[in-house]
């Protein structure tokens, strides 16, 4: 009786073990892909930023070099440059939540963007960013179009 009551206790408790490993792993999966979501939000808000601030300081170069592959092989460095030549000249920017978007040319977070003209007046532009694995890229689209 006494033998039993022990076997009894030990794989109880060894099956309680294994329970609370197994729960540990999934809490520890869990929280490893919520970090690294948030990093690839950072990157993309720190990426976007720093697009909108070059193309607000018409450094077109620059600007093109952030842009995604996706955007690349038709559009030339003085096509991206021409372009935002005609675009309102904005003062200021603000971005809002991204919305995340996978398929199979990738993931993207596509930020609704408010800009702010000299004149006073706002207007909202969406932008996506590509969570390339050279980092985060803008998909510079032709939502800014006037």
């Amino acid at each position: 009786m006494v033998l039993l009551a022990r076997r009894t206790r030990r794989r109880l408790l060894l099956a309680l073990t294994s329970v609370a490993c197994v729960l540990m792993c999934c809490g520890i999966f869990t929280w490893q892909g919520e970090l690294h979501q948030r990093q690839d939000r950072s990157k993309a808000t720190a990426a976007l930023t720093t697009y909108l601030e070059r193309v607000q300081a018409a450094d077109y170069h620059a600007a093109y070099q952030q842009l995604c592959v996706d955007v690349l092989p038709e559009y030339t460095e003085s096509d991206h440059a021409a372009f935002l030549r005609e675009q309102r000249p904005f003062v200021s920017f603000s971005l809002g939540e991204p919305r995340e978007s996978t398929g199979i040319d990738g993931t993207y977070l596509t930020f609704p963007v408010t800009l702010a003209y000299p004149d006073e007046t706002t207007g909202v532009v969406r932008l996506a960013v590509g969570l390339e694995t050279s980092g985060p890229k803008v998909c510079d689209g032709f939502d800014w179009l006037r």
